[in-house]
């Protein structure tokens, strides 16, 4: 079985795994909402996707319901999320700040915005995704860690790699 490795590097983190999947399959599961909505967020969370505009300058964005009742601090609540996407080369990569915002897309304030890369690289069928963030600072970097980010991104690609096995 794979497993997610994360690396942090100052205040850089990369994210990366090997999927049993081919690119376009994985490309598909980060850019279309339907497919988006059935494995992103970690366990026991489910997520919608009311707007999706993959264009340089577009955005995503999701909310992210908890439904799990032994999640006692969270179960009930939904998080949101926007990326505004910068850069959009399809099938290889893509490149989008995230945000923690409310349901309108406002950005919230005090929270760390993350410059990501994503790259998808196929090898024999199986594709190598490699998420590569940028904090402002280390200190923006460790809140998120602090807030439990490094499981829960770690939950969230085990559900992608379930799902690509469907």
């Amino acid at each position: 079985m794979n497993e997610t490795t994360v690396k942090r590097d100052g205040k850089i983190l990369i994210i990366e795994r090997v999927v049993d999947a081919p690119k376009e399959k994985v490309w598909d599961a980060y850019t279309i909402a339907e497919q988006f909505e059935k494995w992103w967020g970690p366990e026991g969370w489910t997520t919608q996707v009311p707007h999706l505009d993959l264009t340089p300058g577009g955005y995503l964005l999701y909310g992210m319901k908890c439904e799990d009742k032994n999640q006692t601090d969270w179960y009930g609540k939904t998080s949101w999320g926007k990326e505004v996407y910068e850069s959009i080369n399809p099938k290889d990569n893509f490149v989008y700040s995230d945000y923690f915002c409310d349901e309108n897309g406002n950005p919230t304030e005090g929270m760390p915005v993350t410059k990501i890369t994503m790259n998808f690289k196929e090898v024999d069928g199986k594709t190598t995704i490699t998420s590569t963030g940028e904090y402002d600072s280390e200190s923006a970097l460790q809140q998120v860690l602090d807030m439990g980010m490094e499981e829960g991104i770690k939950q969230t690609i085990e559900r992608l790699a379930r799902y690509l096995e469907q």
